[in-house]
C-alpha cells in the first residue's frame, strides 16, 4: 500500500530527545515496529483471527497476521484516508468471540453518533466478512466494551439520544439490533461527548459508569435507578477514563485526561466508604499548555489512555500520548511531536500520601489514536503498546 506523506512539521527536533526521562524511571528499552504508514483507523484490536494461537492485529478494513504482521488481509471494504480527514468507518475496534462459535469476531465503531457493526468471523482468510449493523446510534468519542451487568457477557457503553447507558445483545442471535439501557437522563445533544469509563467505584462488586463530570452508581438490582455522583474537577472531557485502585488503598480511583483536544491530565483519589467515596482531584499535567510537569513534560491531545503494569512492580501504570492532528492543525499544540508516554505509578516517599507519577517518553513520532492498547503482543511476559492513528499502525515492544 502507498504510504501517506509525512508533513514537515512531524519531523522531531533534536532538542526534544530525552524529554522527561527521569533517572528514577526504570531503564526499559522500546523498539518500534512500523506495520503501515497508512491512515486507516483510529483504534486497533489484537486477537487471534485465524486460530493459530498467535495474536493478530485488526486495523480498519484489514487484519495483519502475527507474529510478524507483514501480511495484510482485507476482511471488508475500506480505504486509506488523508491525515486531514477522519477514519470515518473505524474510530475504535473490538475483537472477541461474540457469537460463541470459537472464532474471534470484529466489532467496528464508526463515526460518533453513527453505527457500530459486527463482522462475524467466517473461519476463512479470503473474501469479505458479512456486515451486521447492531447499533445505529452510538454517541461519545470512546465507547467501551465491558461487562456492565455482571452476567459474564460484555456490553457496549456509550450514549444514545443524549443519555449515557449501554447496549446489550440478544445472545441467541447476536447479529440482531442490540438493545439500549439508559442509566442517566439526557445529558447532551452532541454525539461528540468526550470522557467515558467503567468500573466499581463504591466497592459493591458492580460496574459503575463514569463520565467527565461524574459517575453513575449501579443499583443493587437491575433494572433500577443509577445514582449520580458529581466529580469536583469540571473539564471538557478527554478519552478513556481509567478505573483502578491506583494508590492501592482498597478502593478504585480514576485517571483521566481533561481535554482530548487540549491540555490536562489528572487522577481522582477515592476517599473510600467512610467518606462517601468522595473523589479528590490531583493534577498530573496542567491544563495550561505553558506549564510543564515536575519532570519537564507537557503535551496536548491526550485522546486515548490504557492501563498496564509495564515494569511489573505490582502497581498499575498507564500509557497515553498525543492524538496527532486530531482536528488537523486546529488544536492547541497540534504541530508538536506525537509523543507516546508511559506514566509509571510510584509509591510516594515516606510521610507522603497519594502517588508519584513518573513519565517516560517511549516514542517521539507515534502518539495514539482514539484508542491505545497495552497488551503483550508476542507473549514474552512484557506489555507492549499497539496503536492505529494518523501516524499509521505500529507496535512498541519492550
Amino acid at each position: 500500500m502507498k504510504a501517506n506523506k509525512i508533513p514537515l512539521h512531524a519531523i522531531i527536533p533534536t532538542s526534544l530527545l530525552g524529554i522527561a526521562l527521569c533517572a528514577t524511571v526504570p531503564a526499559i528499552g522500546w523498539k518500534k515496529q512500523i506495520i503501515s504508514k497508512d491512515f486507516v483507523t483510529e483504534g486497533v484490536a489484537a486477537t487471534d483471527i485465524d486460530g493459530d494461537g498467535v495474536l493478530d492485529l485488526v486495523a480498519g478494513h484489514l487484519w495483519y497476521k502475527g507474529p510478524d504482521y507483514t501480511t495484510a488481509v482485507k476482511f471488508r471494504p475500506g480505504q486509506i484516508y488523508p491525515i486531514v480527514d477522519y477514519a470515518k468507518d473505524s474510530f475504535l475496534t473490538f475483537a472477541e468471540d461474540v457469537d460463541g462459535n470459537k472464532t474471534n469476531d470484529i466489532i467496528m465503531v464508526g463515526w460518533p453518533g453513527k453505527e457500530i457493526s459486527l463482522y462475524p468471523n467466517p473461519g476463512k482468510t479470503d473474501g469479505d466478512w458479512e456486515k451486521h449493523v447492531i447499533i445505529t446510534e452510538a454517541s461519545t468519542e470512546s465507547p467501551i466494551w465491558i461487562d456492565v451487568t455482571g452476567d459474564g457477557k460484555k456490553e457496549i457503553v456509550c450514549m444514545s439520544q443524549g443519555c449515557f447507558g449501554y447496549y446489550s445483545a440478544d445472545w441467541s442471535v447476536v447479529t440482531k439490533p442490540w438493545t439500549f439501557t439508559a442509566v442517566s437522563a439526557k445529558r447532551s445533544d452532541s454525539p461528540y461527548v468526550h470522557g467515558l469509563g467503567a468500573g466499581d467505584l463504591n466497592g459493591d462488586g458492580k460496574t459503575d459508569i463514569v463520565e467527565k463530570d461524574g459517575w453513575y452508581e449501579q443499583p443493587a438490582t437491575l433494572p433500577g435507578e443509577w445514582k449520580y455522583h458529581e466529580l469536583s474537577q469540571k473539564c471538557s472531557g478527554g478519552s478513556q477514563m481509567l478505573v483502578h485502585d491506583f494508590d492501592q488503598d482498597g478502593d478504585n480511583d480514576i485517571v483521566t485526561s481533561l481535554d482530548g483536544h487540549g491540555y490536562g491530565l489528572g487522577w481522582y483519589e477515592n476517599a473510600g466508604k467512610d467518606k462517601g467515596f468522595a473523589m479528590t482531584y490531583h493534577e498530573i499535567l496542567s491544563t495550561d499548555g505553558t506549564k510543564k510537569s515536575a519532570d519537564g513534560l507537557q503535551f496536548s491531545q491526550l485522546h486515548a489512555l490504557a492501563t498496564g503494569d509495564f515494569d511489573q512492580d505490582g502497581r498499575m501504570d498507564f500509557v497515553t500520548g498525543k492524538r496527532f492532528w486530531a482536528h488537523a492543525d486546529k488544536d492547541p499544540g497540534s504541530l508538536d511531536p506525537a509523543l507516546t508516554v508511559v506514566f509509571y505509578n510510584r509509591k510516594p516517599s515516606e510521610g507522603k500520601s497519594g502517588i508519584d507519577w513518573q513519565s517516560s517518553v517511549i516514542e517521539q513520532d507515534g502518539g495514539v489514536g482514539c484508542d491505545v492498547l497495552a497488551i503483550d503482543m508476542n507473549r514474552d511476559g512484557k506489555l507492549d503498546v499497539a496503536v492505529g492513528s494518523k501516524k499509521g499502525i505500529f507496535i512498541l515492544r519492550q
